[in-house]
């Protein structure tokens, strides 16, 4: 394994760092599907208790399993007047053929 190129995170901006961590969060769970997809095809399984189900869309480094208290972050996000649905990740979100959500609305 290498060693990771150390990144000046300082001249970013907030928006910046936001991309950044979903960017992150995003290559992550791509990779654990390689790996789940490599296991399965050498005929190894892997049994995930509690794998993130819920992720925070403001901090990609936020998960929740679903199961127990709802976080902080979770409740928040709520209070805005956001959907649980709309914080699965991107793992369990099903996939839609129509962009905008519901009939006739738009996100």
């Amino acid at each position: 394994m290498t060693t990771p190129k150390l990144i000046d995170l300082d001249p970013l901006t907030i928006n910046e760092l936001e991309q950044l961590a979903k960017r992150v969060g995003q290559e992550i769970a791509r990779k654990r599907a390689a790996g789940r997809q490599w296991l399965e095809q050498h005929g190894n399984r892997i049994v995930e208790t509690d794998a993130p189900k819920y992720q925070n869309p403001n901090n990609a480094a936020q998960t929740w399993s679903g199961k127990g208290n709802r976080p902080r972050w979770v409740e928040e996000v709520l209070a805005q007047g956001r959907r649980l649905e709309d914080l699965l990740t991107d793992d369990i979100r099903p996939v839609s053929r129509r962009q905008g959500g519901e009939r006739g609305g738009t996100r």
